[in-house]
């Protein structure tokens, strides 16, 4: 026989916090001042005694957040693909009837009341640290998915390439040795370090800057690849094309000269894997055991 329905009580009971407490954080409610550790330790309990929200909590189709990290001086490249990203998702989610908002930001903590009056249900955040999030005021109890960004806190899922793996793939397609980076600015540090894997420095261009000139000149003959479609088509102005292979997100193959390399990881993709991970997310359907990182690897 079925067993009873497990209640808020129940899972106020095993976490050691009062009913309102879990109903704030099941419900995503803004309105107490949950930690997000809080809540994941109530949502984490609430599936181990196979709780089962009403029906009219699975069917509300909740509101999303989706912030585009800013970097002071940033390129127009870095920007198109990220606004295209946040394009991806809003048409996604609105698929799934849920309306999404758009910001810009620089400064998560300092622009988090703008954020906040939105009241979402859940948020993406776009090439950004987590480290901000600790210091919002008020709290974020909402889920965060983290898109194209990377960071080793368990509270939350990051969608992104594997950038190794990438590297690898395309050092087999050039058919040389392992090449060079040219890669737009990121912001989050754990996503800059994973694509910079075993790399020496001076084999890698970050475009914040620096001379893309006098890089290119000094790796003339040798393999490179190219993280950012419009730096691509940049890069191929003064670099053979034939030695290049591109990791492209806007999937616009005609951007780019015949002989380039192109490896699609598109932003449709990434936006699909995000909106599944926030659709599981918002009905309590992820696995709490699982891995929180959903990278992204090239097709075979």
């Amino acid at each position: 026989m079925e067993g009873k329905r497990v209640s808020m009580r129940q899972i106020a009971r095993e976490c050691g916090c009062s009913v309102a407490t879990v109903s704030y954080a099941l419900n995503r409610s803004g309105q107490a001042k949950i930690s997000s550790a809080t809540r994941l330790r109530i949502i984490e309990t609430a599936k181990r005694l196979n709780y089962s929200p009403s029906r009219t909590a699975r069917s509300r189709p909740g509101r999303a957040a989706i912030l585009v990290t800013a970097v002071p001086g940033g390129s127009v490249g870095r920007r198109l693909g990220l606004m295209d990203l946040a394009w991806e998702l809003t048409e996604q989610l609105r698929q799934l009837n849920i309306p999404a908002a758009v910001l810009e930001i620089e400064d998560l903590a300092r622009e988090w009341r703008q954020v906040y009056a939105i009241s979402p249900d859940i948020l993406f955040i776009l090439d950004g640290g987590s480290k901000p999030v600790a210091r919002l005021d008020p709290p974020c109890v909402q889920p965060i998915v983290f898109v194209d960004s990377d960071n080793s806190d368990p509270l939350y899922y990051k969608i992104l390439p594997d950038y190794p793996s990438l590297m690898q793939h395309a050092a087999q397609l050039l058919g040389g040795p392992g090449p060079f980076l040219v890669t737009e600015a990121v912001r989050s540090a754990e996503l800059r370090t994973l694509m910079t894997r075993n790399l020496p420095p001076e084999n890698v261009f970050i475009n914040d800057g620096g001379s893309l000139a006098g890089f290119l000149n000094a790796h003339r003959g040798q393999k490179g690849v190219v993280v950012g479609d419009l730096l691509a088509v940049e890069v191929c102005r003064s670099f053979p094309a034939r030695d290049l292979a591109v990791i492209s997100a806007l999937d616009q193959a005609d951007l780019f000269p015949p002989d380039l390399t192109v490896i699609p990881i598109p932003n449709r993709t990434r936006a699909a894997a995000a909106v599944t991970v926030a659709r599981d997310l918002l009905t309590l359907k992820y696995d709490p055991e699982g891995d929180t990182r959903v990278l992204l690897k090239p097709k075979p």
